[in-house]
């Protein structure tokens, strides 16, 4: 038998063990595949909107990719730690550091192969379903199938290279090692956890001192780096100090804990948060950033929404423009260079500020409005009154029918009585139509802005030369002689853009929470030996089926849930600033949504391992 057949033979009959770092190197190459083959998309080539949607990929292409690093490589030290014995055991009989490099370089290749090829298969599966999402949230045009030669090759290049390296770095925790030691594994006797009263107090301080500033303190960078850094240390502390401090504390109760299988599962438990104190830290960080990102961007998409207005663009000349011809003269350029059937609206308008928060607005005649607009079928007015066209609330002040409003201009200031109150005409400017005595008696004073209306259909597809209009007309920042509104640069960037966001955010999330829960998977199966022993022990003096599954479903549902809960509380803090401090008012509706999401995720992912689970402990203990 040469030598890839005896790795491929240790594979395949021990296939149980190499399932799971199989499953979680799959479902890595699986996501990370899809995306690629959205990257490299051909309707992507072209167009504003779709080479945005392209980065934003690329951005968590790369994320993907980086945790898939870390995520393979734990998955591939927590299997090997499995091994060790094998290791010894292969080393005693003669196996040089070079065979047992060549060993584990060459399973590692074979499963590697074998999780690309899984993985593109279920990409390819997937494809459809995620082309078809994410043109939905990101409002673009369906995506069709298409054959990705380009994510087929840096897939399959990026993730061998991967395997390939992460193995050779592998070895190293191995070598150091001695035989005796490998021969143990994992059978070596531990002390009983003696957490720190002063390092318990501190993780009870850093953690109080932020969630404490969350609260109360004004955030700015300084302080938001104090509450990151004291949330994260305290986390640590919690897992590795505190929990356990807590424990000894509920040992102390002896009627509790001596009450049926409740000694056996708590002093267990003490051993399995410390030993996995660094797992459970990065499970409860992972998931809180997880569910405030999510929280956040699903509230920024509330937020907004695309513009209901009449034109698909508008453009607001002041009297005080030189440059109007000009510019309107670039507006019909640019709609006639791509083919555009356009109509246009043009009005003569005052610039003016009316109420008693001096909100501005512009003031059209009736008679020109009229003209303008048949199909709105503005009444007739009479001396002092007027027809609003625009919000009715802003700010703490609102606009009510029938109540005099304060109309200001420069030199001039009248009352008029608001007639109606109708729906927005233009994004620009609220109007306010008023009789046409009171119109020239303003017109007198004052000079006369320009407003411009364009509408065509098909709007969506003007986004480039919008914003070519937009920079020309605006400039970088502000022109305090004109203004300029595009649908489609609105719909940009207050749908598509939190669209985008959200999706790509959502799909990050949901990676990382998954990982974040293979990481307890793969922790609970490295221990299932020991585990398998201890309760074979446990069964010979009485233990019963009944209460063995109680209590190792009871363990990992506080090893699961624990670092869930933890995380929870670590997001609320979060979204409270969030809602304090970024005016995010629907922050905490999203951000609860978010998290009964994810705790569904969590439950159906604990139902499905703890059956897993049991069944390999009832196999080998109650055979």
């Amino acid at each position: 038998m040469t030598f890839p057949q005896f790795a491929y033979k240790n594979i395949t009959r021990n296939l149980r063990a190499y399932m799971a770092f199989y499953l979680s190197s799959s479902f890595a190459v699986m996501i990370f595949f899809m995306f690629a083959m959205f990257i490299f998309h051909p309707a992507l080539e072209t167009g504003y909107m779709n080479n945005i949607a392209k980065k934003g990929m690329k951005f968590a292409e790369w994320i993907i990719f980086g945790f898939s690093i870390f995520f393979i490589l734990y998955s591939l030290s927590t299997f090997l730690k499995t091994r060790k014995k094998e290791f010894g055991i292969l080393t005693i009989h003669g196996a040089s550091p070079k065979q047992l490099r060549w060993l584990i370089t060459l399973e590692n290749v074979f499963i590697g192969l074998a999780s690309i090829i899984t993985g593109i298969l279920g990409g390819t599966v997937l494809a459809k379903f995620f082309f078809i999402a994410g043109a939905y949230m990101v409002k673009m045009e369906p995506l069709q199938l298409y054959f990705p030669l380009e994510a087929l090759g840096i897939t399959v290049g990026v993730f061998l290279l991967l395997f390939i390296l992460i193995s050779q770095f592998m070895l190293f925790t191995i070598h150091s090692e001695e035989v005796i030691s490998l021969l143990k594994g994992s059978e070596k006797p531990k002390k009983e956890p003696k957490p720190s009263i002063l390092f318990s107090v501190l993780g009870i301080l850093f953690l109080g001192t932020g969630f404490g500033m969350s609260l109360f303190a004004g955030i700015d960078m300084g302080s938001a780096v104090v509450i990151t850094l004291c949330t994260v240390i305290g986390t640590y502390l919690f897992y590795s100090q505190l929990s356990v401090w807590m424990i000894q504390l509920l040992k102390r109760n002896k009627k509790m804990y001596r009450k049926g299988i409740n000694l056996l599962w708590i002093s267990d438990l003490t051993y399995r948060i410390k030993d996995n104190a660094r797992l459970f830290f990065i499970v409860s960080i992972v998931s809180a950033v997880a569910f405030t990102a999510t929280g956040t961007l699903a509230t920024y998409k509330l937020m907004f929404s695309t513009a209901e207005t009449s034109y698909a663009m508008e453009f607001l000349s002041y009297a005080t423009n030189q440059d109007e011809k000009k510019q309107l003269e670039f507006i019909k350029e640019k709609l006639e260079q791509e083919n555009i059937d356009y109509q246009q609206t043009i009005f003569k308008a005052i610039e003016a500020r009316q109420g008693p928060m001096s909100y501005p607005v512009l003031v059209v005649s009736h008679q020109d409005w009229v003209k303008q607009f048949p199909e709105l079928q503005a009444p007739n007015i009479h001396d002092g009154e007027g027809i609003y066209y625009g919000e009715a609330k802003r700010g703490g002040y609102t606009i009510v029918n029938g109540n005099k409003t304060k109309l200001l201009t420069d030199d001039q200031q009248m009352s008029i009585t608001l007639q109606s109150i109708e729906e927005p005409v233009f994004y620009l400017s609220d109007i306010l139509v008023v009789d046409h005595n009171t119109f020239r008696q303003l017109e007198q004073n004052h000079e006369l802005s320009t407003m411009y209306g364009f509408q065509f259909e098909n709007w969506k597809e003007s986004l480039e030369i919008s914003q070519e209009i937009q920079s020309q007309i605006v400039g970088e920042t502000f022109n305090p002689n004109a203004q300029y509104f595009s649908k489609a640069v609105r719909y940009f960037e207050t749908v598509q853009l939190p669209s985008l966001s959200l999706f790509i955010g959502l799909f990050i999330a949901i990676i990382f929470f998954l990982a974040a829960g293979s990481f307890l998977y793969f922790r609970l199966f490295a221990d299932l030996y020991e585990e398998r022993k201890k309760y074979k022990s446990l069964a010979k003096i009485g233990l019963s089926e009944k209460e063995m599954v109680k209590i190792s479903t009871i363990q990992m549902a506080i090893l699961f849930f624990l670092p869930f809960l933890l995380a929870i509380i670590e997001t609320g803090f979060a979204l409270h600033v969030l809602q304090r401090e970024g005016g995010y008012f629907h922050v905490f509706q999203s951000g609860v949504i978010t998290i009964l999401g994810f705790l569904g995720l969590q439950i159906i992912y604990f139902i499905i391992m703890s059956h897993s689970y049991n069944k390999h402990l009832k196999e080998y203990v109650f055979r």
